[in-house]
């Protein structure tokens, strides 16, 4: 069941969104670029991989500046719209695109459908 991630209607890419953990409304997956990715790759960047390197903290308070300005939406297999209050592309080397999306998710339809 693939998610798909758009920019208003510019397909951005898609996540099966596999690994769920209900108790915090996290959901991740393994990330697969669309033609639009390119679009949104330079804010995705801007976030920091290791918290502990000089310069992170300033790091992450712009990439989320920047990252909370796009208009992006998640959409089910069904192609409704899931209410989310976060998304991320991460780096992910486990990852065959080495890219994962993570999701918060506040809907609550998400969390019956997953449970179910």
């Amino acid at each position: 069941m693939s998610y798909t991630l758009r920019l208003k209607d510019i397909v951005i890419g898609w996540c099966d969104l596999e690994s769920r953990d209900a108790a915090t409304r996290i959901a991740r997956g393994d990330f697969r670029p669309g033609l639009g990715y390119e679009l949104v790759e330079p804010i995705f960047v801007l976030r920091p991989q290791d918290e502990a390197t000089p310069g992170a903290l300033e790091r992450q308070v712009r990439y989320q500046r920047a990252r909370n300005t796009l208009d992006l939406s998640l959409h089910a297999p069904d192609g409704g719209e899931v209410d989310t209050a976060r998304i991320d592309i991460v780096r992910d080397d486990q990852s065959a695109t080495e890219l994962a999306l993570e999701v918060s998710v506040v809907d609550r339809g998400f969390w019956k459908a997953a449970a179910g």
